[in-house]
């Protein structure tokens, strides 16, 4: 019965976004959380999250339209996208969390080192993507903000954060989880 009542993850490719990269995620999420995970079929990026001001994309509502997508209210939605991404008081954001409604949005467009005017580099994008899914998803199961600048849950003010955190919890942050999740 245990069982049944665990929830599960789902990863939503949003946009055009590389399948295999979202499949790879996938498969890496599931024994950082001991879940399964399930991928869903793409979806558009909502129309009516762009935002043409600003030519960006509304975060929340696009946590608002994956929401739907989940079968119960045990899932834990993870959405992946290329576009830039705002809320209203911040000038982007490359993740985002909605707790309340169990989903998470994260997007590889400031992941990307061109970005930042450097040369593009295709092996960063992956292990910052994977971070940053991580500490989204360790958000859904409650854990709070570490301090640890090498745990995965730490927060990350810049690129440089990302990339000198380790891709594992640490000894407080999995305790934590066990005991959560």
């Amino acid at each position: 019965m245990a069982s049944l009542l665990r929830s599960k993850v789902v990863v939503v490719p949003m946009g055009e976004v590389d399948f295999m990269m979202v499949n790879k995620l996938a498969s890496n999420l599931g024994p950082v959380f001991n879940r399964s995970v399930d991928i869903l079929k793409g979806m558009k990026m909502p129309e009516e999250s762009f935002n043409v001001v600003r030519n960006q994309y509304y975060a929340q509502v696009i946590l608002a339209k994956i929401e739907r997508a989940k079968a119960n209210n045990r899932e834990k939605v993870i959405a992946v996208c290329e576009e830039d991404l705002y809320v209203p008081e911040e000038n982007y954001v490359i993740s985002y969390v909605d707790r309340l409604s169990g989903t998470a949005v994260v997007s590889l467009y400031h992941l990307r080192q061109e970005f930042y005017g450097l040369p593009e580099d295709e092996s960063k994008i992956y292990p910052r993507l994977f971070k940053e899914a991580i500490h989204r998803l360790a958000h859904l199961y409650e854990l709070p903000e570490c301090r640890n600048s090498k745990c995965v849950n730490y927060f990350s003010q810049m690129m440089l954060d990302i990339d000198n955190k380790g891709e594992k919890f640490c000894d407080i942050c999995s305790r934590k989880l066990t005991g959560v999740v």
